[in-house]
């Protein structure tokens, strides 16, 4: 993979910076990029206005937003409409997201990482105020997706510091829990959460009663939910089920690597 994102066309046809960011992105994505899920070498842009979609495969049929953010992505990152984005999640049609870091000094890729579609969720995506009366599109909502609240296996790295991850292996972590792609969007925001916070805790041994001390964040997180103690235990036998945890009994559990 050509991690050399310069594009001369672009660069000498338009002037604005946030122009040309996009448009060599897009570009590079559209000439380099290939499918995760089927290792399909080609995936093709979108119809412009296509809502939330920015390329697709026609081998699988997945769909893909791009994000681009010059330097590093943390915390969050802003993305389109509010109300476009929720509906998709919950009808359990949200795209696959492509997160990229690039560096313009030398226009070249520095990370590349995915987040399946089943790790979107609604506690992840922020609404943002609407634009003020004086705006040109005024009450308009957007959001922001808040990358810093995904667990470790809802990113999948495959440009990491410049170099390309071996694309069977990427495919692989994202089969591994593929699995949450047939639950409900309220499923796959428990499985998200809980195991969000089980990597908060930077232990690889941990106990019942440490997961525990987060129950007043996932309250907040899940207001609908009244059994939280109980969706917890539940999240932990499914995590344990996929080989991501091990039940060591009397409350105990270790992260497998």
């Amino acid at each position: 993979m050509d991690l050399d994102l310069h594009d001369d066309w672009v660069l000498a046809n338009y002037k604005s910076p946030s122009q040309q960011a996009r448009l060599i992105t897009e570009r590079w994505f559209a000439s380099q990029m290939y499918c995760p899920i089927c290792l399909n070498l080609h995936i093709n842009p979108a119809e412009t206005n296509t809502k939330v979609i920015d390329f697709s495969c026609k081998t699988c049929a997945h769909e893909f937003q791009l994000k681009s953010k010059k330097n590093k992505i943390s915390g969050k990152i802003t993305d389109g409409a509010y109300r476009p984005m929720i509906e998709r999640i919950e009808a359990n049609t949200a795209p696959d997201f492509f997160f990229m870091e690039y560096l313009s000094e030398d226009w070249v890729v520095k990370n590349l990482f995915l987040v399946p579609r089943f790790f979107m969720n609604k506690t992840i995506i922020e609404k943002r105020r609407p634009l003020s009366s004086t705006a040109k599109r005024s009450g308009w909502i957007g959001c922001n997706i808040l990358i810093s609240k995904l667990p470790e296996e809802g990113r999948i790295a495959i440009i990491k510091d410049e170099t390309a991850i071996r694309k069977k292996d990427v495919q692989n972590k994202y089969r591994a829990l593929a699995f949450l792609d047939s639950k409900n969007y309220a499923q796959r925001g428990w499985f998200a959460d809980v195991l969000y916070y089980v990597r908060k805790l930077d232990a690889e041994s941990f106990s019942l009663n440490d997961v525990y001390q987060f129950v007043g964040e996932l309250e907040k997180l899940h207001p609908e939910n009244a059994h939280v103690r109980e969706k917890i235990r539940q999240q932990l036998q499914i995590l344990r089920d996929r080989h991501i945890l091990r039940f060591d009994g009397n409350g105990g559990y270790t992260l497998l690597k």
